[in-house]
């Protein structure tokens, strides 16, 4: 049995585009792929879990290691363990929600424990006029590189969240707040090779 393990939310949406995502990559793989949520007891004996998890943070080293020693599963690699292809797919919609020249902001949730992410965002520096990478909540924040960059030309910000939320939300608050005219960019389960990328990580992980 395949698992999707994703983080959950009180926001409807999150749920339903977690399990579209389940339904495209059981396709793409050709096995069934179920849905369950980090607040769940166990795991199912045997089934093999791969957490959506883009960060080394709390979830990855008190949730996962809850659930594995409360089941008989193979806990997969978590995303965060696939950091360039997910910042390449990050950048794809950064460019298409603002064409031409920009200056792109990638909000991950935390600078600690997504060092990975991070690294792999920075990378891409040569695809945009500027980029950075900031905390969507903290001390280097969405707000204040918008206003640091405010007068250098278009800004696009892509939120590092996998579904919709209130962390979406968030963001879409502080950039309209902000007065900059800023961009925001679509959840990462948009892309169109995500459900691919899904599958695949299902079968390197055999």
């Amino acid at each position: 049995m395949n698992i999707l393990l994703a983080h959950g939310s009180s926001d409807s949406r999150h749920a339903t585009q977690a399990k579209t995502l389940a339904e495209m990559a059981s396709a793409k793989l050709g096995e069934a792929i179920e849905l369950l949520f980090l607040d769940s007891e166990s795991m199912p004996e045997g089934a093999r879990v791969l957490p959506l998890l883009l960060g080394e943070g709390w979830h990855a080293k008190v949730d996962l290691k809850r659930l594995s020693e409360a089941s008989s599963c193979t806990m997969l690699p978590s995303l965060s363990s696939r950091a360039v292809p997910i910042a390449c797919m990050a950048s794809d919609l950064a460019k298409k929600t603002l064409s031409g020249d920009a200056n792109a902001i990638f909000a991950v949730y935390h600078l600690e424990g997504f060092e990975a992410i991070t690294r792999a965002l920075k990378g891409l520096t040569a695809r945009f006029n500027n980029l950075s990478v900031v905390e969507m909540h903290g001390s280097s924040s969405v707000t204040e590189q918008l206003l640091q960059w405010q007068g250098e030309g278009e800004i696009v910000i892509q939120p590092m969240a996998l579904f919709e939320g209130r962390t979406m939300e968030s963001v879409r608050g502080s950039v309209a707040q902000s007065g900059t005219g800023a961009l925001v960019g679509p959840v990462l389960s948009s892309h169109i090779a995500f459900p691919a990328f899904i599958a695949d990580c299902f079968r390197e992980g055999l």
